[in-house]
């Protein structure tokens, strides 16, 4: 029961860290404009780039909300938690991210604080994703089908992998399969976002 209540206390303290709305804050400061309704909606980087066409402003999202994901993990390491509180901290500091109560429950898509607690928890994670997002980008040269592509196949190469990809981890795993999951839950979390850009995707290639 401890370890239970331990382990929603970490997610929750995290989801607070991650509900921080940094592009919604940094564009409205800069332009005044409202993000929610702006672009393409996002509360993220690119869209806050593309709103105010300010690469500081784009850069200083992304710098914050990397910072914001990895905060709550290393606190976890810090404090001399084990993988599971690491995962509870990452995977709630992504939900905040995306479902921020502070503006009506929008948010991110979860990209940037997902790669900042990866980094924290296991680097190796964030970097199998980088790699598929790299080959998937330059195959079609679009953001979204690359992020969409990394995502799926992430998971599926950790299952493939799990005793190779836990030998990344700075928490010590109860069993390596705990990074299993934890892969699959988190690319569930970022693709849930994702698809509003699948949809427009296929109907730019259905029309092309």
């Amino acid at each position: 029961m401890e370890e239970l209540l331990q382990l929603a206390g970490t997610a929750l303290a995290a989801y607070l860290i991650g509900s921080f709305p940094t592009a919604y804050l940094l564009v409205r400061g800069k332009s005044g404009k409202d993000l929610r309704s702006e672009g393409s909606g996002n509360i993220g980087t690119l869209n806050a780039f593309e709103v105010t066409r300010s690469r500081r402003v784009g850069i200083a999202v992304l710098l914050i909300d990397l910072l914001k994901g990895a905060l709550p993990v290393a606190i976890v390491h810090l404090t001399g938690g084990g993988f599971l509180l690491g995962s509870a901290a990452l995977l709630g500091v992504v939900l905040g991210h995306n479902y921020s109560p502070w503006i009506g429950w929008k948010g991110g898509r979860g990209l940037a604080p997902a790669a900042g607690a990866s980094c924290a928890l296991n680097p190796l994670i964030l970097a199998i994703w980088g790699l598929f997002w790299l080959a998937a980008y330059f195959r079609s040269r679009d953001v979204h089908f690359g992020n969409l592509a990394a995502t799926v196949l992430m998971p599926f190469l950790i299952l493939l992998l799990p005793e190779l990809i836990s030998q990344g981890n700075f928490l010590e795993a109860g069993s390596v399969y705990h990074v299993v999951v934890l892969g699959f839950v988190l690319a569930t979390i970022v693709f849930l976002k994702h698809i509003q850009p699948l949809r427009e995707l296929i109907a730019r290639r259905s029309n092309s």
